[in-house]
């Protein structure tokens, strides 16, 4: 087989033309073509929010500081960290049922972001394999790679955000716990105090 463009003697298998870039297989603009098409598709899935993503993992949070509090009233036999220990494992309970009504959605969402994103992938690779030295396909294949990093990095966003949220909430409790437990100590302390000098 020649080469259209620059008559360089081509082999039966080959696509892209290694001298001129000439492509000789006319499918690529169709590779390119779903390529295009499944990268829309991905950016037109919807994106959760950040407080149904936060509400739908917010179980983990509430369970681990209900177990703080728990501890802390052992600790401590004060009251108040019993209550919120209560309060806590009740948020948890609310938190478990609103994920499990919620999760189907959350599932789908999840599994047609994955579908997408290795259809891209698929593409990408059939596309450097057979067309790589197309000037062209390596031109889009980087673009390509440079949006999916957004979107993935978009898409991760809540999940980050979410993290910091818990690490803010369990450093406020581990303070409250913290401060509880050294409160009421010395309250225990004073009294005990009180009663060696009575006697």
């Amino acid at each position: 087989m020649i080469c259209p463009k620059c008559g360089d003697a081509l082999s039966s298998a080959t696509k892209v033309c290694p001298r001129c870039g000439y492509v000789v297989d006319d499918r690529m603009d169709e590779y390119l073509n779903d390529l295009e098409m499944a990268l829309a598709s991905v950016k037109a899935l919807p994106k959760e929010s950040f407080g149904a993503y936060f509400s739908s993992q917010a179980y983990i949070m509430y369970a681990l500081v209900t177990l703080v509090f728990l501890v802390v009233f052992l600790l401590t036999w004060g009251g108040i960290f019993l209550i919120l220990a209560a309060v806590f494992l009740i948020m948890t309970i609310v938190s478990l049922i609103r994920k499990f009504s919620g999760a189907r959605r959350h599932r789908d969402s999840e599994e047609a972001f994955r579908e997408n994103m290795v259809a891209i992938e698929s593409l990408m690779r059939q596309l450097k394999n057979d067309y790589g030295e197309s000037r062209e396909v390596r031109d889009r294949i980087r673009d390509t790679t440079s949006e999916l990093k957004d979107i993935v990095h978009e898409h991760n966003a809540n999940h980050r955000h979410a993290v910091k949220v818990w690490v803010a909430v369990i450093t406020v409790v581990l303070a409250i716990s913290v401060a509880g437990i050294v409160m009421l100590g010395s309250r225990d302390l004073g009294s005990g105090e009180k009663v060696e000098t009575t006697m």
